[in-house]
């Protein structure tokens, strides 16, 4: 996966290639929101989750400049930081 630019020009290129590693690790769902953390679940599966939530979070951390990073560590999960940056860096139409 490129790094993203500070400032998002290469968002299209940068998201397609991230899903696509995501999708060969399955973590795509983190993304997309549709695998949240579990709620009525075992530990074993709660520790599951983080462990994946953590690595996709990684994954975009290692990614985009050190500044935009800052302004991300509050959030929790994959799903918020993937569509922080959309919403920061998708063209309106």
């Amino acid at each position: 996966v490129p790094d993203l630019a500070v400032d998002g020009r290469n968002w299209k290129t940068y998201c397609k290639n991230l899903l696509r590693l995501a999708a060969e690790e399955k973590l795509v769902r983190l993304y997309d929101g549709t695998d949240m953390r579990p709620v009525d679940a075992t530990s074993d599966e709660v520790k599951a989750w983080r462990r994946r939530n953590a690595v996709a979070m990684q994954y975009i951390a290692a990614t985009i400049p050190d500044a935009l990073c800052m302004r991300v560590l509050h959030l929790k999960t994959a799903h918020e930081l993937f569509q922080y940056l959309a919403n920061l860096f998708e063209v309106k139409t």
